[in-house]
């Protein structure tokens, strides 16, 4: 079973090591993946679209290369051109109402994105 997770973290992205790769698997026991996609830019509040991904600041929309769109709620700095998002969910009850969080792991960080 250990092989078929990291053989799974390997393919999500080549740059992670394997014990980087068991880590960032073994924090994320309990979320599913919902979609891989590739970040062609960024845009900041109050600024124009920027290529590249240099990680996450709040408030930071996340450009993906199908149109689509995710906006950061944590910070992390992390410099690549035109990597891949593995993005993660996750659904939860809370006094009788579901709610599901995202994330996405991009060369091994992770990053809390907001709905």
């Amino acid at each position: 079973m250990k092989k078929l997770f990291v053989g799974i973290c390997v393919l999500a992205s080549t740059s992670i090591l394997m014990a980087d790769c068991e880590h960032v698997l073994e924090n994320n026991v309990g979320w599913t993946i919902v979609d891989s996609k590739i970040i062609e830019g960024y845009k900041d509040p109050g600024e124009h679209k920027k290529d590249g991904f240099e990680g996450c600041e709040s408030g930071r929309i996340i450009i993906f290369s199908d149109g689509t769109a995710a906006t950061c709620s944590s910070y992390g700095y992390q410099y690549s051109y035109n990597p891949t998002a593995i993005i993660l969910a996750r659904t939860f009850n809370y006094k009788g109402r579901n709610y599901t969080i995202f994330k996405m792991i991009v060369e091994g960080e992770e990053y809390d994105l907001s709905n």
